[in-house]
């Protein structure tokens, strides 16, 4: 298959105008790829790419998460760095994009809902009036770019949020300060459903990421021999809930060292 630049790669995931799309990435092998072939690899270009392929009507999230305020630092909203990927950093310097409000699992956010997003006070991570929840009812795409679902796949927190799980995690609140996009600082709580590393569980998709190919919810692109997973979250939804609620966890969880 011939090259693709990397400015066209949006069109070829599958986006149409006024998709949701979670936008997930290790974009180091894809540079590298561009510059064998001539091209130099501009981010911010890549972003408008994106953007210019889903219109005026969609919207595109792209996570800045950063886990500093569950040890005590204070969150603040333009100064807490993103700690999930060279994109996520990009994307809080673009005209385009502003930050959500959770201090834990922040989406820099750019279209049609981003006021929307950005307005929203959830203090649970991964409840159903979170970004995650909004992705699920507004059947958003995740785009993972050269990554497994093991690696970054979020949105499995969600759905065991929602199914009430409470064997292998549980909810745990954190207080730390809070320096909001006016410069006020105050005190706030904020909810995770977190592991209990007493059970000596790790997380492993590999199994749910299979179960969700083979409902047809997401699919594997090789272009410029690079992994592309795209993934309808609506439709991935009722998939790993089944796994949840029905299948003890097993394509989610593992034992550590099996």
């Amino acid at each position: 298959m011939a090259y693709i630049s990397y400015l066209d790669l949006p069109k070829h995931w599958g986006l149409e105008k006024g998709d949701v799309v979670l936008l997930s990435s290790d974009i180091m092998q894809l540079t590298f790829t561009s510059m064998r072939q001539g091209e130099r690899f501009d981010r911010d270009a890549f972003l408008d790419a994106i953007l210019d392929t889903i219109g005026g009507e969609g919207t595109l999230l792209i996570p800045t998460f950063n886990w500093d305020f569950c040890h005590g630092v204070a969150f603040d909203y333009y100064k807490t760095p993103c700690k999930t990927g060279t994109l996520g950093t990009v994307a809080l310097r673009h005209p385009a994009f502003r930050r959500t409000r959770h201090p834990l699992y922040s989406f820099a956010v750019a279209g049609r809902d981003q006021q929307l997003l950005c307005d929203m006070e959830n203090v649970s991570s991964f409840g159903a009036d979170s970004p995650f929840g909004y992705l699920e009812q507004r059947h958003g795409k995740n785009v993972l770019i050269n990554l497994h679902y093991t690696d970054c796949f979020t949105f499995v927190h969600h759905c065991e949020e929602i199914c009430g799980v409470n064997t292998y995690r549980f909810q745990k609140t954190f207080t730390g300060q809070y320096i909001d996009a006016e410069g006020n600082e105050s005190t706030r709580s904020y909810s995770m459903l977190v592991r209990s590393y007493e059970l000596y569980l790790e997380t492993d998709l590999t199994l749910i990421g299979e179960k969700m190919e083979a409902a047809g919810a997401a699919r594997v692109l090789m272009l410029n021999d690079i992994p592309y997973r795209i993934v309808d979250l609506y439709a991935a939804a009722p998939v790993i809930k089944d796994d949840i609620l029905n299948n003890a966890s097993r394509g989610i969880c593992k034992h550590k060292g099996q």
